[in-house]
C-alpha cells in the first residue's frame, strides 16, 4: 500500500509539473498522452496492447521507420539492398548506436557493467530479436507475418532449429534476411514491435523477466522509461545515448493511464494532454476551436463477428441464416452513408499501394431464404433452436437491439437473442480472448497491412479471435506470402477477404475513422497509417 501511495504521489507531482510546462515552445517540450491501461509487460516481441506498442515505438528503433507521408525511410539501417528477385535483403547498420542502460538495468547485468557490457547496438541484436519472435516458446503475436523468411514457419512449428532461419548477422553492422519468396510487405512488417532489436546478453541476465519492469529493459530508441507507476503512468525521457539525441525534440513524454474517453477532450483543451484519441463527436467539437488540429485516419471497420468455436455458431448454415436476416437499413439510419466496402480498411496497404485501389466492392453474403438455410443448419447441428448473446459497446446497444427485432421477425422462436453492452476496453479484451458468441466491434489493428488483418483469422494465428478453421482459407493466406507481383497479391487478398465474408465469419457493416486531437500549435507528430501508433521524437510546440 505504501509503495502504491508513493507511486501515486510521484505521478501526480509529475503530471502537475508537466501541465505547468505545457506552454514550452520548440525543443524540450514535455508531452502528455493518454493510454487505456497499464501494460502487463513491455517485451517488444510479445506485446499486443496498443498503449504498450506506443511506448515501445518511442523507446526502440527498428531497421526502418516511416515519415509523415507514411513512406519507409532509413532508421537503424542507414541503407539496404536486395537481389534481383527481392528474396535477399542486406541491411547496413549505423555504427554510432548505443544501448541506453539505466543504473537499475546495470545492476541486473552486474557490478562492473559499465566496463564489461558491450553497449553497441549491432546486427546481432536485430538477428536475436527477429529470431526470438519466431521461436515457438516466445508466443509472439506477429510471428506469422515473418513466415516469408526462409524456414521461419518450420522453426516456429519446432521442426527446424533457429539456426536454419534466413536471418544472419554477417558482421557487427551487416544484417542479411533471406526469404523463401519475395514479400512486398517485408519493410512495413519491420516497423512492428516484434522486429525490434534485443540484446541477447542482457536478455539472458533478466532470467525470464525481460520487459516486466524498468530494470529489465534497455533501449536503443530516442526515449527511455524513467518511471513506471503501476496503473497510473509511464514516463519516458530523451535518451542521451541515442545516435541523434540532439535532434530529438521533446524532453519527455508522459503516458497517463485513462480509459475514460469522455474526459479526454477537456484534458486536451485545458492543456493537461498534448495529444489524445477522440470520438467522432469530440473531433467535431475540437475542429471548431482555433489553434487545435484534428488528424483523421480511415483505419477500422465495424463488423459483426462470430465465434466459430461456439457450440451454437460453429455450423456455417446457422451463421448464414443469421447474417441473411440482417436489416441493413437500420445501420443506414444510425450511421448514414458509411457502408464498409470490406473488412480491410480503405487506408491499409497491399504491397506499396492502398488495397482500396484494387478492391472496388466486396459482396456481403445474402440468402433469399434465411429461415430455410437457418433451419438447415439447425438440422445439421441436431438442434431445434439456439440461444445467443450479442456483445457490443454501450454506444451501439440500441443498434443491436434494433437488429435483434429483425432477427426475431425472420427466424422466429428457434432463435433467441440477447444483447450485452459493455465499455470499449472490456469489449476489445473479451473479443481478443474469444469470450463472446457474436460481437459488434471495430476490427482495429495497429499494423497497416491487409495481410495483418487477414492473417489473424487463420487456424494457427495466436491473435485469432473467431476460432475459424478452414484449410482453404489457411492455404490462401499462405499463398499471399508467395505472390509474385502486386496483381497476384491483390487478387489473393480479395479472395481471402471474400471467403471470410461468404463463410459468415465476419460481416463488414460500416467504416469508422480514428480521430486524434493535437494541442495548440503542436507540430511534427507522426502517426502510423492507422493513427494508433504515435512517434514523438520530431514533435515541437510552435
Amino acid at each position: 500500500m505504501l509503495k502504491k501511495l508513493l507511486c501515486l504521489s510521484l505521478a501526480v507531482f509529475m503530471l502537475l509539473s508537466l501541465c505547468a510546462c505545457g506552454s514550452d515552445k520548440g525543443a524540450d517540450a514535455q508531452l502528455v498522452y493518454p493510454i487505456d491501461k497499464d501494460p502487463r509487460y513491455l517485451d517488444p516481441q510479445i506485446i499486443y496492447d496498443i498503449g504498450a506498442k506506443n511506448i515501445i515505438a518511442n523507446c526502440f528503433e527498428g531497421l526502418v521507420a516511416i515519415d509523415e507521408e507514411g513512406s519507409i525511410v532509413p532508421a537503424a539501417a542507414e541503407r539496404w539492398e536486395t537481389n534481383t528477385k527481392e528474396t535477399v535483403y542486406t541491411f547496413y547498420l549505423r555504427q554510432d548506436m548505443k544501448w541506453k542502460v539505466t543504473s537499475a538495468a546495470g545492476k541486473v547485468i552486474g557490478e562492473n557493467y559499465k566496463e564489461e557490457f558491450d553497449a553497441r547496438v549491432t546486427a546481432h541484436d536485430f538477428a536475436f530479436g527477429l529470431t526470438r519472435a519466431l521461436l515457438p516458446e516466445t508466443l509472439s503475436p506477429g510471428a506469422d507475418s515473418l513466415f516469408s523468411i526462409k524456414n521461419a514457419k518450420k522453426v516456429y512449428k519446432g521442426t527446424l532449429p533457429s539456426s536454419a532461419l534466413g536471418i544472419k548477422a554477417l558482421d557487427d553492422y551487416t544484417l542479411q534476411i533471406t526469404l523463401s519468396q519475395a514479400d512486398p510487405d517485408l519493410l512495413y512488417t519491420l516497423l512492428e514491435s516484434y522486429c525490434m532489436p534485443c540484446n541477447e546478453e542482457f536478455f539472458e541476465k533478466t532470467g525470464g523477466r525481460y520487459g516486466l519492469a524498468t530494470r529489465y529493459l534497455i533501449y536503443n530508441g530516442p526515449f527511455y522509461i524513467n518511471n513506471w507507476a503501476d496503473d497510473i503512468s509511464i514516463s519516458v525521457r530523451r535518451s542521451d545515448t541515442y545516435h541523434s539525441a540532439d535532434k530529438v525534440m521533446p524532453a519527455s513524454v508522459y503516458y497517463s493511464m485513462n480509459n475514460e474517453q469522455p474526459t479526454r477532450l477537456k484534458k486536451l483543451t485545458d492543456s493537461t494532454y498534448s495529444v489524445t484519441p477522440l470520438t467522432k463527436e469530440q473531433a467535431e467539437i475540437l475542429s471548431e476551436k482555433k489553434h487545435y488540429t484534428v488528424n483523421t485516419f480511415p483505419s477500422s471497420v465495424t463488423a459483426l463477428i462470430f465465434n466459430c468455436g461456439d457450440e451454437a455458431l460453429k455450423n456455417e448454415n446457422i451463421r448464414k441464416g443469421i447474417v441473411s436476416s440482417l436489416d441493413y437499413s437500420v445501420l443506414k439510419d444510425t450511421f448514414g452513408e458509411c457502408t464498409a466496402s470490406g473488412l480491410i480498411p480503405d487506408s491499409f496497404l497491399t504491397g506499396t499501394l492502398k488495397f482500396s485501389e484494387y478492391r472496388k466492392e466486396t459482396d456481403r453474403y445474402y440468402n433469399p431464404s434465411p429461415l430455410t438455410v437457418f433451419k438447415k443448419g439447425l438440422n445439421e447441428a441436431e438442434q431445434t433452436g439456439i440461444e445467443v448473446t450479442v456483445l457490443c459497446s454501450t454506444e451501439n446497444e440500441n443498434t443491436v437491439r434494433t437488429l435483434m427485432q429483425s432477427w426475431q421477425s425472420v427466424l422466429g422462436v428457434s432463435f433467441t437473442v440477447y444483447a450485452e453492452a459493455t465499455d470499449e476496453v472490456t469489449l476489445r479484451e473479451r473479443v481478443r480472448k474469444g469470450d463472446y458468441q457474436i460481437a459488434l466491434t471495430d476490427l482495429s489493428f495497429t499494423g497497416n497491412r491487409a495481410y495483418h488483418i487477414l492473417s489473424t483469422f487463420t487456424s494457427s494465428s495466436k491473435e485469432s479471435f473467431t476460432s475459424f478453421k478452414s484449410k482453404k482459407y489457411d492455404s490462401l493466406i499462405s499463398l499471399l506470402k508467395k505472390s509474385d507481383g502486386i496483381a497476384a497479391l491483390s487478387t489473393r487478398t480479395k479472395e481471402a477477404e471474400q471467403l471470410l465474408i461468404s463463410s459468415c465469419v465476419a460481416v463488414p457493416l460500416y467504416k469508422t475513422d480514428n480521430y486524434y486531437g493535437l494541442g495548440k500549435k503542436l507540430d511534427g507528430v507522426i502517426h502510423n497509417i492507422s493513427g494508433e501508433i504515435i512517434y514523438f521524437k520530431n514533435t515541437v510546440k510552435k
